[in-house]
């Protein structure tokens, strides 16, 4: 549970960034617009928002495929190939490591919810098998009690 909000809390400062990024190159460009700055100084400002876009991107893609990767690999539930075509990307501007594209996010978060909802059928077929148990002892008990 405290990796989860960890993980959701480095999420949420890497979305916050990537607004106040995206924030702060719309108004440079404006501004830009607004005086008479040349063609080349707007696709300047232009390009270092993309690429500062992208970085944060990538960043938010390392995060989600480190954080889902490490829990499958404790649930033993299996990471879609680097083989299996649209599962991974590799990044180009951070590193040279391969992350999940969405598809495959969303494929091993899919495994994960399967996995986890059989894990708490297995406990409650459990807990109603001991109540059941319980119940039957506490009958029985009740009967040779009286």
């Amino acid at each position: 549970m405290i990796e989860y909000l960890q993980y959701r809390a480095k999420l949420a400062k890497l979305f916050r960034q990537k607004e106040a990024v995206s924030n702060s190159y719309r108004v440079a460009i404006r501004n830009a617009q607004a005086e008479p700055k040349p063609r080349e100084e707007i696709q300047s400002i232009e390009h270092e928002s993309y690429f500062e876009d992208s970085m944060l991107d990538e960043e938010i893609s390392i995060l989600a495929t480190d954080y889902l990767t490490r829990r499958a690999k404790r649930r033993f539930v299996a990471i879609p190939s680097h083989e299996a075509e649209g599962m991974w990307e590799q990044c180009n501007k951070i590193s040279n490591r391969y992350v999940l594209t969405d598809n495959g996010i969303s494929e091993l978060r899919s495994s994960l919810r399967k996995e986890q909802k059989e894990q708490v059928e297995f406990v409650v077929m459990i807990f109603a098998t001991l109540t059941g148990v319980v119940g039957a002892v506490t009958g029985l008990v009740a009967v040779t009690m009286k």
